[in-house]
């Protein structure tokens, strides 16, 4: 006599494996009493599902609403972060609550969250505030800096080496300066985001700009980041406009030699010390184009 064969309920570790994706769609498609019975399979269908309900099903009320009272609503919202959560509660309400905050941001917060954006890289935030009035050169948003400077929206960006963002808000007509010092250049160079740097460089004739109030020149720094490109592109510059080396210009350049050699050279025993290959390759153009060994 033939044994009778064991069926098996499926099991459900297909199911737990599926991406929170696929889960959303199967869900999307089940009523809320259907719902909560999946919910006390395990642990993770439980969590999922209940984030589901509160987001998508228990809240329909309040999507509901008209823009006019949702926007009532934000307004009486004190914190920023309140209202940046519930622009994220539904795609209805995201880009009518954002909006509102970018438009009160201008008008009432000094245009700050444009620095914010520019940290994150978010040009398409940066470029809905800026086209609803934005201040492009605001110092809101940060406290003290290099250079105990608030940073302006290009520094913040140049710092973190954002090249597109840099290149949306120099069209924009961002300034290369903050206090009369040229912040952005300084910081992209110290943090040896050379690309930023080289973009920022175009407007200078020459590497003997002066990056602070006191001393120090672009080709100065360059030089001690070891920036071979940037470096090449300062020296080179000159020629390229068809300008004439003056002395300031050489002695400029001989000072950058001497500091890059008596950074990376061993005091006791110079010669026996081997060169980087970046320190080389500058050295070699500083001396190529004039810059005198000699002079201190």
């Amino acid at each position: 006599m033939a044994r009778k064969a064991h069926r098996k309920d499926p099991s459900p570790t297909g199911l737990l494996k599926l991406p929170n994706e696929i889960l959303l769609e199967i869900v999307s498609l089940l009523c809320t009493p259907d719902l909560r019975r999946l919910s006390r399979v395990n642990c993770k269908l439980h969590f999922f599902i209940r984030d589901y309900l509160v987001r998508y099903r228990y809240n329909v009320g309040l999507v509901a609403l008209p823009n006019e009272l949702i926007l009532e609503i934000v307004q009486r919202l004190g914190r920023q972060k309140d209202r940046s959560r519930l622009a994220r509660a539904s795609q209805r309400f995201y880009p009518l609550i954002m909006d509102y905050i970018f438009r009160h941001n201008v008008r009432y917060g000094g245009s700050s969250l444009l620095n914010y954006a520019a940290k994150r890289n978010l040009k398409g935030m940066a470029r809905m505030i800026l086209h609803l009035g934005g201040d492009v050169n605001t110092q809101c948003g940060f406290p003290l800096g290099v250079m105990d400077k608030r940073p302006t929206p290009l520094a913040t960006a140049a710092f973190h080496g954002h090249e597109r963002m840099v290149r949306m808000l120099l069209e924009t007509g961002a300034s290369h300066f903050v206090d009369g010092m040229r912040i952005p250049l300084a910081v992209a160079i110290f943090k040896r985001h050379e690309n930023v740097a080289l973009i920022l460089s175009q407007e200078l004739d020459s590497g003997d700009v002066p990056l602070k109030k006191t001393k120090g020149t672009v080709l100065q720094m360059a030089c001690g980041a070891k920036l071979v490109n940037l470096v090449r592109y300062y020296l080179e510059r000159e020629s390229r406009c068809g300008g004439r080396v003056n002395i300031h210009s050489l002695h400029d350049r001989s000072t950058a030699l001497y500091q890059i050699l008596q950074k990376d050279a061993s005091k006791e025993d110079f010669l026996k010390r081997e060169l980087h290959e970046d320190v080389y390759q500058i050295v070699l153009m500083l001396l190529q184009h004039g810059a005198n060994p000699d002079i201190r």
